[in-house]
């Protein structure tokens, strides 16, 4: 984003931080502006957002909530800015995946409320974006496309194996407050291995017999190859991911982050490759 005139007098210093365990006014205020923009000048939208907010997420009453659209608004606004920074993010992410069945003609695809809400958090300064429908703490626009490819990529291809093991990945990692880092990891690491014993040989030995039977039908990259293998590994030695004294870990967003990252960008290249000998329709 553009520097502001003080900014670049150094009058004023903008936050180089990506908020990730809180959320300053700002950002909050402009999420709310946001809502407001969707709702505001459409016929009496306040009361039908009201009632499902109260209905299937503050779990209240429905016979208590005000009568009119403005006094719905109102309610609206004093439960938004109460909640604690976690709980605002979850109410925007279930408004936006429930956007068609809150509003009688919605206006909006979800895929535009995506890209409207990610814009808001970039220029906040919010660590999280939306991908595939979840809040999750990856901003790079690039890691966010190649999360977003495989997982739209897997489900038109009928992959079901992959895509919800990338979903699950996803969803742990955006988990709040507290994010499971090591079963996000185990499920990124599945996405690609369910993904190579289809394509390849389905009841081969782990990953690195699918992945061997896979190049020969397609020709994969031996380096790319060999660094998934060892990545395998890591996730499967006896002090890896999916060995049980892992819950004594070291392991945290970052490895998590990378690893449904690089699976994410793996399981796209397997499906680009199979597509081209046909062993998948493109």
């Amino acid at each position: 984003m553009k520097k502001s005139f003080s900014e670049r007098l150094g009058i004023e210093v903008a936050s180089p931080t990506l908020q990730t365990d809180s959320m300053n006014a700002e950002l909050r205020n402009s999420i709310w502006n946001s809502l407001h923009t969707l709702f505001e000048n459409r016929d009496e939208h306040w009361i039908p957002l009201a009632k499902w907010i109260a209905h299937n997420f503050r779990k209240v009453p429905v016979d208590e909530l005000p009568v009119y659209d403005i006094r719905c608004r109102e309610w609206l606004k004093s439960y938004f800015f109460s909640l604690p920074w976690n709980k605002t993010y979850d109410f925007v992410e279930a408004i936006v995946n429930n956007y068609k069945s809150i509003v009688q003609y919605p206006a909006y695809h979800p895929d535009e409320l995506e890209k409207f809400f990610n814009l808001v958090f970039q220029r906040e300064m919010s660590g999280f974006r939306f991908i595939a429908g979840e809040l999750a703490p990856i901003s790079s626009p690039a890691e966010t496309q190649e999360i977003s490819c495989a997982i739209e990529i897997t489900s038109r291809a009928g992959l079901d194996g992959a895509h919800h093991h990338l979903k699950s990945a996803l969803s742990l990692l955006a988990k709040k407050p507290e994010p499971d880092y090591r079963n996000s990891i185990k499920e990124s690491i599945s996405a690609v291995e369910s993904i190579a014993k289809i394509l390849g040989k389905e009841n081969s030995h782990g990953l690195s017999d699918a992945l061997a039977e896979l190049s020969k039908l397609t020709n994969l990259h031996g380096g790319l190859q060999a660094g998934f293998n060892k990545l395998y590994g890591y996730t499967s030695d006896e002090n890896g991911i999916r060995h049980a004294i892992l819950d004594e870990s070291t392991v945290g967003f970052d490895e998590a982050k990378y690893m449904v990252v690089s699976c994410s960008a793996f399981v796209n290249y397997l499906i680009a490759k199979a597509e081209t000998v046909g062993l998948l329709k493109k």
